[in-house]
């Protein structure tokens, strides 16, 4: 039996303005993908989402975050347009930035912070009425090149990342870690799980 949805057709575009064009195409159940030179970061397409969607709690992953990125993050925290806020970064992290990673820990609380062996960027955004998430190229910084990045109103896609979130957060402790075997150990035991599991579900439907 085939358990799949009908997405509402794909926005598809080059954007050479800010995020809030992208995100204006954006409808429920749909998908918005694009690509652009570096005009917004991810935190913009982040802000602009969340102007369209209200208040709501924010999960990224990312290998990388700076010191304004968090600040960005935590005055819509200040505004309350994020709800809620949790960061997945790789265990590098503490050692390339190790002062970014004290003062990111000091704005969020370790208790929001996990690390893992991971170079996926996707940000996960929900309310009781969105269900968003962002695969992108992007890191939370600015970067004047080009970046993709695809937007989904799913649940489906939404709870498929959510599931390595919450094994992220069970298995790892608190913080920023730079231990490189356990954040490993952390992933092959993810991965040792899933590939045993079928997808009990596509992204399109045959109807």
């Amino acid at each position: 039996m085939n358990t799949g949805f009908r997405y509402k057709k794909s926005e598809l575009g080059v954007f050479s303005a800010g995020a809030d064009a992208p995100v204006s195409k954006l409808e429920k159940n749909g998908r918005v993908i694009g690509l652009t030179m570096g005009q917004f970061s991810l935190i913009d397409l982040i802000h602009s989402i969340l102007k369209k969607t209200g208040p709501a709690q924010v999960i990224c992953s990312t290998w990388s975050a700076g010191i304004k990125d968090a600040n960005q993050v935590k005055w819509l925290l200040d505004s309350n347009l994020i709800t809620s806020f949790s960061l997945i970064t790789d265990h590098s992290y503490a050692t390339r930035q190790s002062k970014y990673s004290l003062t990111i820990e000091q704005v969020f609380g370790p208790e929001n912070i996990r690390t893992s062996e991971i170079h996926a960027k996707f940000v996960l955004i929900k309310n009781a009425d969105w269900n968003i998430a962002i695969r992108t190229s992007m890191n939370l910084n600015a970067n004047k090149t080009c970046e993709t990045f695809e937007i989904d109103d799913s649940i489906e896609v939404y709870d498929f990342y959510m599931n390595f979130v919450n094994h992220v957060f069970g298995f790892m402790g608190q913080g920023f870690t730079a231990s490189s075997w356990k954040c490993t150990s952390q992933l092959r035991d993810f991965f040792g799980a899933e590939t045993k599991k079928k997808s009990e579900f596509s992204f399109w439907s045959n109807e």
